[in-house]
């Protein structure tokens, strides 16, 4: 069976989210509470900017909530 693309950009994110039964992010998608959740975290990693200055991990992972976001749709 072929991954949804929701589960093909899960994979990106961190393994430390993955040791458990439930990944979190998928908790929050059947509560539905994920777009809440991915939009505050792409706000928190671009207000970062601001004092660590622009910096690819960061930035990355604000590409990463907006992708997973678009999966969803």
């Amino acid at each position: 069976m072929a991954k949804s693309k929701w589960d093909e950009l899960k994979q990106r994110g961190s393994e430390h989210y993955k040791s458990g039964q439930v990944e979190p992010i998928d908790l929050y998608r059947s509560l539905g509470l994920f777009n809440d959740f991915a939009l505050a975290s792409i706000i928190k990693y671009a207000a970062r900017q601001k004092t660590r200055g622009l910096n690819e991990s960061d930035l990355s992972k604000i590409t990463h909530y907006a992708e997973l976001l678009k999966a969803t749709l």
